[in-house]
């Protein structure tokens, strides 16, 4: 089947989409559940040892990774509570970020707890939506601002 926009039409604009990006791009902080670090087995549950011997023997080591967001904030009515790609009620204002594959493996790799850009938290509200054009992808994420 013949295609209306040949290789070469293709590669331009989906260039002219990354270009948009790296224009508009900014970095933003991803925090994922922090890991837990076991230092030494604690004997403390075992009989004849005191409650001294049940000392806290753990770490948590924080995980965040910067990754490159198109941030766009969304204005939203007071009578359009819903936002059609969510499907579901959203309180707050919304945040929409535009984001790259690395950026979305890491998102979904774990639990992740916020994400800092502005001097602000926010938290995922609902999974990625793909968006693909002529083979180029991005993912978006709405984001809520925490308090």
């Amino acid at each position: 089947m013949a295609s209306l926009l040949s290789s070469v039409e293709i590669s331009g604009i989906t260039g002219t989409f990354e270009d948009i990006f790296d224009t508009f791009k900014r970095t933003i902080v991803i925090h994922k559940e922090p890991t837990k670090v076991v230092a030494t087995p604690s004997s403390g549950m075992l009989f004849g040892y005191g409650d001294d011997s049940n000392q806290p023997n753990y770490t948590y080591t924080p995980r965040s990774g910067s990754y490159f967001a198109k941030i766009s904030y969304v204005e939203r009515r007071s009578d359009d509570p819903y936002i059609r790609e969510l499907t579901s009620r959203v309180e707050n204002d919304l945040v929409r970020i535009k984001v790259k594959e690395n950026a979305k493996n890491y998102i979904n790799d774990g639990k992740t707890e916020k994400v800092t850009f502005d001097n602000k938290t926010f938290k995922i509200a609902g999974n990625e939506i793909v968006k693909n054009f002529l083979g180029s992808e991005f993912y978006i994420y709405y984001l809520e601002e925490t308090t």
